[in-house]
């Protein structure tokens, strides 16, 4: 555990609790409660960011302390609602990171609640594993990557991206994000932008700037950022041969 804060009083508290308000998506969902929430713990969180639900309250391992999750930020909250922690638990007779366990059920919990049609799905006949792909078209790694994507599809992993450009809103990289998005065949025009041929300018509406949000929820740091169906991630370029191994293809 890293930082333990008293009554939010101090300058640590409100850098911490300004990066959990940075967290909080539309993407976070009712508050999931694995046993009774004592009041203390409710009336703080409601101090601590009013009128946001938590996407996750239950009690952990360790008597009268909670595990307090929005979207895929972790906190642990006492029962008396005096004392915040934020860090890493560990298992040391288990081994585990509970901590990590806990972020990466969470990116799986957003991303089964996101509706296929807000993506760029590439689908093999028969799919065994999912990789859901923030990616950006100007990207040289994501170019590298989506250019090794029969090896995956041909393996029965499908792919999912969601558009990131990394250069921001209004960017050329945003600009060819939003062509692709509006094509009628995305899947098409995202390929052939991959390939240095630009799509066609099309404007509609579209998810661009509320997945750059989520992106920054998933914590990416640069492109591709790769999510694994078990809530696993890869930051960076992985060719498709060690990727397999990696899902046990």
């Amino acid at each position: 555990m890293k930082k333990v804060v008293n009554r939010f009083g101090n300058k640590a508290s409100g850098m911490l609790l300004g990066s959990l308000l940075g967290a909080l998506l539309s993407v976070t969902a009712g508050v999931h409660a694995a046993d009774e929430i004592p009041q203390a713990v409710s009336d703080q969180l409601q101090q601590m960011v009013p009128g946001n639900t938590p996407s996750e309250v239950s009690l952990t391992p360790i008597p009268d302390l909670y595990l307090v999750r929005f979207g895929t930020t972790v906190l642990y909250l006492s029962a008396d609602g005096k004392y915040l922690f934020d860090g890493q638990m560990l298992d040391l007779e288990a081994r585990k990171n509970l901590t990590n366990e806990a972020i990466s059920k969470a990116r799986v919990d957003i991303l089964e609640g996101m509706d296929e049609s807000a993506m760029v799905l590439f689908t093999p006949s028969e799919t065994k594993r999912t990789l859901t792909i923030f990616s950006d078209i100007d990207c040289p790694y994501c170019v590298r990557l989506h250019a090794e994507r029969e090896t995956l599809l041909s393996a029965g992993v499908k792919l999912r991206y969601i558009l990131y450009p990394r250069t921001g809103i209004n960017s050329p990289s945003y600009h060819k994000a939003v062509s692709v998005w509006c094509a009628e065949d995305r899947a098409a025009a995202m390929t052939q932008a991959k390939a240095g041929m630009p799509p066609e300018d099309k404007v509609c509406e579209n998810p661009i700037a509320s997945q750059m949000e989520l992106a920054s929820a998933f914590g990416l740091k640069g492109t591709p950022h790769i999510v694994i169906d078990d809530g696993d991630v890869i930051g960076g370029y992985m060719p498709a041969k060690k990727l397999l191994q990696k899902l046990g293809l």
